[in-house]
Formats: C-alpha cells, structure tokens, sequence
C-alpha cells in the first residue's frame, strides 16, 4: 500500500514532535478513507485522493497530487474525475508563471456530495433493478399453467414469485425513502 509522503501540512525544517505525531495521524487518515472507499467497492485510490484534497486546504494539481500519493499523474487525473462526477471535487482555474494550470479542491459538503453525487446513481441503479423485477414478474406463467405443471415446478415458481415480491417491496420502500423530501433536507 502506497503510503502519503507528508502531510498537507506546510512543513518546517526540524518537525517537532507533534509535527511527526500529526503527520503520522494525517496519512493513516488518508490511508483509512482509502480503506473504506474499498469497503464500499470505489477503490482505495478514491477515499485517499479524496481524504488528501479533504484535508489540504489550498488547492491542488495533478503534479501535486501524484507526488504526495506516490501515484502517477494519469493515476491521479482519472480519479480527480470520478471524483468530479461524484461531485466529491471541483476544478478551480489558477494562473501561474508558467500559465494556466487545473487545480483540485475537495466539496466540504457531505450533504452535497450524498444528495448531487452518490444518490442520483443509487437511484438510477434501483430503477433498472425495479424494472428487472416487474419485467421477471409480467411473464411469470399464470396459476392456471402452474397447476397443470408438476407439484416440484409450481412449488418452486411460487418460491421464486414470492421472493421477487419481496424485493419489489424493499425496491418500493427504499425508492420512496430516497424521493422523500426531508432526505434533501436532512443533506
């Protein structure tokens, strides 16, 4: 596992001993979001660039965000973007010496986040997953059809019906937590 080179921190030139503490404390954070986005299935590489722009309060580039994860610059480029689409990071335009540079920040919202990001493709997912069900359901074979098949068939059709049933049901009351207005207020 990569590790975080220093903190965000500026540095001075003989760290204290809290300085060390605290920059120790900062990467294992770092390390930590990673950990959980990996948990979620995002990759680790989301939690830690995110964890980093979270904690850095200047903006960065690329150049920099590869150096302080020790990943590359393509690395770091492609996860600043699924970043963004999560709306997890947003660009801001700096004019250096040099010219135009993109530098990074991350949303402080989590609220934002939730409700522009990550339940928008919740949702759209429980949707297809709502379609696939009453789709399974509409050609289900009728009870009439079910009481000339066999005993074993019909008994495991009815399984599988009561089952989908099921499922549409937690589809239907998680769809309608999600399209709740006080969800939006609550983020």
């Amino acid at each position: 596992m990569p590790a975080v080179v220093d903190s965000p921190q500026p540095r001075t030139d003989s760290p204290s001993r809290n300085q060390v503490a605290w920059n120790r404390e900062v990467t294992r954070f770092i390390e930590a979001s990673g950990a959980t986005t990996h948990s979620f299935g995002l990759g680790r590489l989301i939690g830690r660039l995110f964890a980093l722009l979270y904690l850095t309060p200047e903006p960065m580039c690329l150049d920099q965000i590869a150096k302080k994860l020790k990943i590359s610059k393509a690395s770091a480029s492609i996860t600043v973007r699924q970043l963004a689409a999560l709306h997890a990071v947003h660009k801001v335009e700096e004019i250096e010496a040099a010219g135009r540079r993109d530098f990074y920040q991350a949303e402080l919202s989590f609220g934002v986040i939730l409700r522009k990001g990550l339940l928008p493709g919740l949702q759209k997912k429980l949707r297809s997953a709502g379609v696939q069900i009453d789709r399974t359901l509409g050609v289900s074979p009728s009870q009439e059809d079910l009481n000339e098949a066999p005993a074993a068939i019909s008994d495991h059709h009815k399984e599988i019906c009561r089952r989908l049933h099921l499922a549409r049901g937690l589809y239907q009351k998680v769809n309608a937590l999600f399209s709740n207005p006080l969800v939006d207020n609550l983020l």
